[in-house]
């Protein structure tokens, strides 16, 4: 018999930001952004009752969770001194990332692997041309940090199947046609508790295509990284 409302703390819970995954949720009270880490719908206590779809979040207070499989988590209690979070075993991104621009002020928390799905992928990211096909992933999560206006840097490489959930502030994804940022033909906003569509194209079951795309912050932002790394 599956144990109800298996908890444990994330791997970036810590002074200033509060995280932990719950598992096979009944009936389970919690605040802040919660976000459906399944291939299942989650639903929150309400009249009517309120649906998660897969991949999607909501921000709760004192909500309940009914039922939900796989949830995060993350909530920020106290947004004073909030920079601080970068001392919570944080780390700049150019100390892993050589080339990354010195002056650009884009912190990274310790990640951590959450769970292990089986799923397809080309469903997953609205594939107008969808395969019949599953794959195994491990799903990742990490947080980010970045003050008001920062050009997190236009990229469009990734190993993986990429989404993010705003945690705290508000900000932007925008989409580029080249990578000098001349001309953006697409902009997605993010607000606490928005988890967008991927953008990715499928090629195959380890190659993904993205469009030149950057984050970039109106406000001092907190967002969360969701990454579908293949196992096989």
């Amino acid at each position: 018999m599956t144990q109800e409302n298996r908890t444990r703390p994330l791997a970036f819970d810590g002074t200033f930001v509060k995280a932990h995954m719950v598992y096979d949720a009944r009936n389970y009270t919690t605040t802040g952004v919660v976000t459906n880490l399944s291939d299942e719908p989650m639903y929150i206590a309400g009249e009517p009752i309120g649906v998660i779809p897969p991949w999607r979040s909501v921000i709760l207070k004192d909500g309940i969770i009914t039922s939900g499989k796989c949830a995060s988590v993350v909530h920020v209690p106290n947004d004073i001194n909030l920079g601080g979070v970068v001392l919570d075993g944080w780390k700049w991104l150019g100390e892993t990332v050589p080339e990354f621009p010195r002056r650009t002020p884009l912190y990274i928390s310790p990640k951590d692997i959450i769970a292990r799905v089986e799923l397809n992928p080309w469903k997953l990211s609205n594939s107008p041309e969808p395969r019949d096909e599953l794959q195994q992933f491990d799903i990742q999560l990490n947080l980010w940090w970045a003050p008001a206006r920062t050009d997190a840097v236009i990229h469009n490489t990734h190993s993986f199947i990429e989404l993010h959930t705003q945690i705290f502030g508000h900000g932007r994804i925008q989409l580029f046609k080249d990578e000098a940022g001349k001309e953006m033909y697409r902009e997605i906003s993010a607000s606490p508790g928005d988890t967008h569509d991927p953008i990715v194209w499928v090629v195959d079951k380890r190659t993904f295509s993205y469009p030149w795309h950057r984050g970039w912050t109106d406000t001092d932002c907190i967002w969360m990284a969701i990454e579908f790394h293949p196992t096989a």
